[in-house]
């Protein structure tokens, strides 16, 4: 047989050709993709990171009030303290970014994830209702700590022109993992295993995704955000009144505040009268929570790929108000005494709406902050959802025993609608409602 035709010397020419379509395909993917060069290696490891949280997210969070209300018999304070816990947090939000000013913000978003998730690992030893509700809240008190860390740092590895994108993309990859393992949980917790067992899967996944975020890396830009910081160093008592005069001196970031903050408040008032509902009228089951769950992602990972982009062309604190609007129409739903067959809709709504909702907040405070103040504008969001998340949880679910259902539903239908209207008047008279671009001053 001539040399070269040998049967022996095919192989090695057929795995530079596989080799080179992978690397082809790669490159093609990324061009669809658009992802800049210099975010690329963050992108891959928060693509990961969003995964392993998706997964972690799907086989705890959608069960916390069905098993404490229906399996432990927890009372409507407990259930509405489960509801406010992680706005609590929020309540010291200025304190944590005060904390975190002018050092690496990594090891505040690594050890608020860490320890919060490790909690789930003790769940074999809770039995009755108060340990868990206990644990729930301090899980997700301690999460919160790290938000205005984690908030400055997507401004440090992804591009301003791209961030709204590459964040969604993470979104879908998280909301994805949180869609299959939500609906794996609902039908193992059905018939299967107890929480006590499938809880402690969840942190640890949830302690994957974090040690999988540690891998990220900031732009080169990012050094000039951390030695305004820098720059800025003062006292606590100093930094929380510079954090709080925000809105006194910057005028459009205190109507986009007050907009989101009486939205918000209604919002917050019906979230867990739509789980008392679900469990208390319905009586729906784990698998019907999961089914429902899981509209909800499928409705996010489709949001999330259309927001990120809508909101790179339009502008966050716009694409916060089709937030807004899509929040509110999950409440006529409820006022329609629906079976849980329409509940599917607005679990569609919902998923629409939160996709919108968590990439718009984010890159709207970005948006608004002054280079070197991410942290501080985004504690002042935090606070004031920390005050409207506590507050509002503690007022519904009482008024609810005296009110009943639908007159709720009604007010926190009409406090969303005004805060829509102040969101509608504030985009249409503010300048900064256009991408703001890095370095710019908008206040």
């Amino acid at each position: 047989m001539p040399p070269g035709e040998s049967p022996q010397q095919t192989p090695p020419a057929r795995r530079p050709l596989r080799s080179s379509l992978r690397v082809r395909a790669l490159r093609h993917l990324r061009d669809v993709l658009d992802v800049p060069r210099a975010a690329r290696r963050s992108l891959q490891w928060d693509v990961l990171a969003g995964a392993c949280a998706g997964a972690y997210t799907g086989l705890a969070f959608p069960f916390f009030v069905r098993i404490g209300r229906g399996d432990l018999g927890a009372s409507d304070t407990a259930i509405a303290l489960l509801a406010a816990a992680p706005f609590v947090g929020n309540l010291f939000a200025p304190l944590w970014a005060r904390q975190m000013e002018g050092r690496a913000k990594l090891p505040f978003v690594l050890v608020s994830w860490i320890v919060a998730r490790t909690l789930l690992l003790l769940m074999p030893l809770v039995t009755t209702a108060g340990p868990f509700i206990l644990l729930l809240f301090l899980l997700q008190f301690i999460g919160t700590i790290s938000t205005p860390a984690y908030t400055s740092m997507m401004r440090d590895i992804y591009p301003d022109r791209a961030r709204g994108r590459l964040m969604g993309y993470v979104r879908v990859v998280a909301q994805t993992a949180t869609f299959l393992s939500t609906m794996a949980a609902g039908r193992l917790l059905d018939h299967y295993l107890s929480y006590r067992t499938l809880f402690p899967l969840a942190g640890a996944l949830g302690i994957a995704a974090a040690v999988a975020f540690a891998q990220v890396r900031p732009l080169p830009e990012a050094a000039a955000h951390a030695a305004a910081e820098q720059r800025r160093q003062m006292p606590v008592g100093a930094f929380v009144r510079d954090t709080l005069s925000i809105l006194r001196d910057h005028t459009a970031y205190r109507w986009f505040a007050l907009s989101v903050f009486t939205y918000g408040f209604g919002n917050l008032m019906l979230g867990p009268l739509y789980a008392l509902y679900q469990i208390d009228v319905l009586k729906i089951a784990n698998t019907q929570i999961a089914n429902l769950a899981n509209v909800t992602a499928l409705a996010s990972i489709a949001g999330f790929l259309f927001w990120g982009r809508f909101m790179d062309r339009q502008g966050a604190p716009r694409t916060v108000l089709y937030g807004i609007l899509m929040m509110m129409s999950i409440t006529p739903v409820y006022l329609m005494h629906p079976g849980v067959p329409l509940l599917f809709a607005a679990a569609v709504f919902q998923g629409l709406a939160n996709s919108c909702i968590e990439l718009s907040y984010m890159q709207s405070t970005l948006t608004y902050a002054a280079p070197g103040r991410a942290a501080q504008y985004q504690a002042v969001h935090s606070l004031l959802l920390g005050v409207r998340g506590v507050i509002a949880p503690l007022v519904s679910v009482p008024l609810l025993r005296v009110a009943g259902f639908d007159r709720i539903f009604l007010l926190g239908l009409a406090i969303m609608a005004a805060g829509a209207a102040m969101q509608w008047a504030a985009t249409r008279t503010d300048a900064t409602a256009a991408p703001a671009r890095s370095g710019d001053d908008p206040g």
